[in-house]
């Protein structure tokens, strides 16, 4: 069932006339039982969400048939991509089916953007050769079938490769030209000092590799228990100064002119998905985005690109630093700002217990400074804000069903962060 805030979004966009039905659930359920009786579908949850105003709609399912869960996705094309949507479900075969007008369904093993995906979730001849690429130094595991741990539609899937129960390689499939960017990143890291995932093998034929597995809980994890991750949160900071101080050679170049223009792109769609919130985005991002060129270092530095406590591990090894798909090289300060964001996105979504984002803030910069990095409040502050308006649409992606207000919560921490005349940002 759509909230009314969904329903507003449908009526906005009738270029896509599947639109509904691929963001209600129950609706969507009813449809597939109908076109597919024989997968015994029980029920479909909704996860994430990518929409292009007037153009298409994805949206990642997990499908609980009569025989387990699987993960799928609906896309809805628009009026005059009858084409396209006829030409995804003949290529797809089996995986895929047609539930409506202009709206296909399909599993994994139909995502055609990623070409190892199908394989990987399903034992076999391929699947076993897709891991003899990429594991070629572990025959123990290439029986194994790897467990999906993250599936964005389109764009990545994530699995875990396990050998007497235990975890040991992490194998992600990607779109072929976002291969080249993780396949750097991982090089990357190894000339760092924190641990970092150590790569494993690659194959780019089928665009997919595999990096070590780093055991222990997230920094996301820690923060949900009250006062277990301080110390967590000072040493992540001074493994991110070391980051930075990595030698960036390979990595992709972000200027400041790029960092503007992603902000800009978020207040963009944020306007088309909620206009009476993407308003005050749109006129946040034009302040901020002339604040993050004009303020711009010199001279840039490798960054992660997305950093946040989902990518800091504690563990035997230490602190660990993962997913290296999205390292460039830029401003620094797009790290801490990101980071700060994340602290302050899970402080104003959650009811869980935890440290005060205000403190949580101070201990993760103390750390940074610890390690020699050079934290400047100002530039930190509009990185933060930058990210928090990126941030804002999350609530919509997931389906939350208060998304607005979790919005309107963002985008006024973004404002208070962005006052330049706010002498303590944080």
């Amino acid at each position: 069932m759509l909230t009314p805030a969904d329903l507003e979004v449908v009526e906005r966009d009738p270029a896509l006339p599947g639109l509904a039905l691929v963001l209600d659930h129950d609706a969507l359920a009813d449809r597939l039982r109908a076109v597919r009786p024989e997968l015994g579908l029980v029920s479909a949850r909704a996860t994430y969400v990518r929409y292009k105003p007037g153009t298409s709609c994805l949206v990642g399912y997990r499908l609980e048939l009569a025989d387990g869960e699987v993960l799928a996705f609906a896309k809805a094309y628009r009026r005059g991509d009858a084409a396209k949507a006829t030409k995804a479900r003949s290529k797809g075969g089996t995986a895929v089916a047609a539930v409506g007008d202009l709206v296909m369904v399909a599993h994994v093993a139909g995502d055609r953007d990623l070409p190892a995906a199908g394989g990987l979730e399903r034992a076999g001849g391929r699947h076993r050769r897709l891991l003899r690429r990429v594991l070629p130094d572990a025959p123990q595991c290439w029986d194994a079938v790897p467990r999906c741990l993250r599936y964005k539609p389109e764009r990545r899937w994530v699995g875990v490769v396990e050998h007497e129960g235990e975890p040991v390689a992490l194998v992600k499939a990607y779109r072929r030209d976002d291969l080249v960017r993780a396949h750097a990143g991982l090089r990357f890291a190894r000339g760092i000092s924190p641990t970092t995932p150590r790569l494993l093998g690659v194959s780019r034929r089928v665009a997919a590799l595999a990096s070590s597995w780093l055991p222990g809980e997230t920094l996301s994890e820690l923060l949900a228990r009250p006062g277990g991750a301080v110390p967590t949160l000072e040493v992540a900071g001074e493994a991110l100064a070391a980051l930075h101080a990595g030698p960036p050679s390979g990595l992709p170049v972000a200027t400041a002119e790029d960092d503007a223009g992603a902000l800009h792109s978020a207040a963009e769609h944020l306007s088309a998905v909620a206009p009476r919130l993407g308003a005050a985005a749109v006129a946040l991002s034009k302040s901020l985005g002339s604040r993050l060129v004009t303020g711009a270092p010199e001279a840039g530095m490798a960054r992660h690109g997305d950093f946040s406590p989902d990518q800091v591990v504690q563990g035997d090894h230490g602190v660990a630093l993962l997913d290296f798909d999205n390292a460039e090289f830029g401003d620094p300060a797009a790290d801490l700002g990101q980071f700060v964001a994340s602290l302050w996105a899970a402080h104003l979504v959650s009811t869980a217990p935890g440290p005060p984002a205000v403190s949580a803030v101070a201990d993760f910069l103390a750390g940074y400074e610890a390690g020699g990095g050079v934290a400047i409040p100002g530039r930190v502050a509009d990185h933060a804000a930058a990210a928090l308006v990126r941030l804002a649409v999350e609530p919509f992606r997931v389906r939350a069903p208060d998304w607005p207000a979790r919005t309107e919560a963002l985008l006024e921490r973004a404002a208070h962060l962005a006052r330049p005349t706010f002498s303590s940002p944080f």
